[in-house]
């Protein structure tokens, strides 16, 4: 085995700060010696060292070099977890999924059960050691490589296996020179795999009643941001959210997912109807745009939905929500259409709205539809 001098150890394996109190060189296996300056010395012992080597940083004295033990808050990328307690078993992770900690706000992603934060989280969780520790498991099936994630662990055995972008800005990443630290610029990757919501299936004669929303202005609801609050997860709860597949395999009613949004400057008069054009990010590059009009395409894009305010659904919370900039949800009727123009253009459904979420500048939230159109700020609430 080559043996490393400690300036291409460090190197190799990115020596440096530690992320957090759980794993440092002081739980790691490699390490000898004491925890802090009362101690005797900690040590590195691993085997590809040509030497150990004092886990210390120093500065000049009275006449003489004298060095502080910095094994606390420090790590490397050959971490050897100890063994854990008796009776905790290791994660058995299925296939495209990965874990998030508990001590970790299930922020980062780790993907791989010997990571050694998953061990330490493990055995705080047996320990009592930190009321947050747990693990919880996400399933990762439905993503496609390069698509956006939010952070993810920095250890080689999970780096190598989430093959992802990361979509926040990770401070630890950037402190120590790590990359990906998301600030890299993010790239449009194309995921066309994501089911349709089957929660709820109801009758055609259902349908229409899900949208009837008189009933959220009772007394007895409270004041108006109940009211607001009691509307939404009405109809999050009894409408199906839209995946990234064909329109045709969606089960009515529908919502919006996170990944759809109204497309900017949209609003047209079709065949003398009120409508506008919303986008599936997972499906249509929105940096990239149109090269036409949409009235001037001779196919539209894939991840186009047609939305149809037949009953000014839209128009209405635009007029509430003129004075704040922010998002539309939208929830509704997936439809066919005979429209020959827009069969011509592979456009074969259209969403008919039935109400709207809003949530804007202000900490404004919003929800209209027939018989209830209520905004309100959530500022103190």
């Amino acid at each position: 085995m080559l043996k490393l001098m400690k300036k291409d150890f460090d190197e190799k394996y990115r020596f440096r700060e530690s992320r957090d109190k759980s794993v440092s060189c002081v739980t790691c296996d490699n390490m000898a010696g004491g925890t802090d300056d009362k101690e005797r010395p900690a040590f590195c012992e691993h085997e590809e060292r040509h030497r150990k080597i004092k886990i210390a940083e120093y500065w000049e004295g009275w006449g003489s070099g004298t060095s502080h033990n910095i094994a606390p808050k420090r790590v490397c990328d050959v971490y050897t977890s100890k063994p854990l307690p008796e009776r905790v078993e290791k994660i058995i992770l299925p296939k495209k999924h990965a874990i998030l900690l508990g001590t970790q706000y299930r922020d980062q992603y780790h993907a791989d059960p010997n990571c050694p934060y998953v061990m330490e989280e493990l055995r705080m969780q047996k320990e009592g050691a930190n009321k947050r520790a747990g693990v919880n498991i996400a399933d990762l099936s439905e993503m496609v490589p390069g698509e956006t994630i939010r952070t993810i662990c920095e250890m080689p055995c999970c780096e190598s296996k989430l093959p992802f972008q990361i979509s926040m800005n990770d401070d630890y990443g950037r402190r120590v020179g790590i990359k990906p630290d998301g600030s890299e610029p993010t790239k449009w990757v194309r995921n066309g795999i994501v089911k349709h919501e089957k929660k709820v299936k109801m009758s055609p004669k259902e349908l229409e009643s899900v949208f009837d929303l008189e009933r959220f202005n009772s007394p007895e609801l409270g004041d108006i941001h109940e009211k607001i609050v009691a509307a939404s997860d009405y109809l999050h709860e009894n409408c199906n959210r839209l995946g990234s597949r064909l329109l045709s395999g969606a089960i009515n009613p529908v919502e919006f997912s996170s990944y759809h949004h109204i497309l900017e400057d949209s609003l047209v008069d079709f065949n003398g109807n009120a409508d506008f054009w919303a986008y599936d990010e997972r499906l249509f590059d929105s940096k990239k745009g149109l090269e036409k009009p949409i009235k001037d395409l001779e196919k539209i894009p894939e991840g186009l939905i047609l939305c149809m305010d037949t009953k000014r659904i839209f128009r209405s919370a635009q007029f509430h929500c003129k004075e704040y900039s922010g998002r539309f949800w939208i929830y509704g009727i997936l439809k066919s259409t005979d429209d020959e123009n827009l069969l011509s253009k592979g456009v074969n459904h259209f969403i008919e709205i039935g109400a709207i979420n809003y949530h804007g500048g202000h900490h404004m939230w919003g929800v209209f539809g027939k018989d209830f159109e209520e905004l309100a700020s959530f500022h103190e609430q």
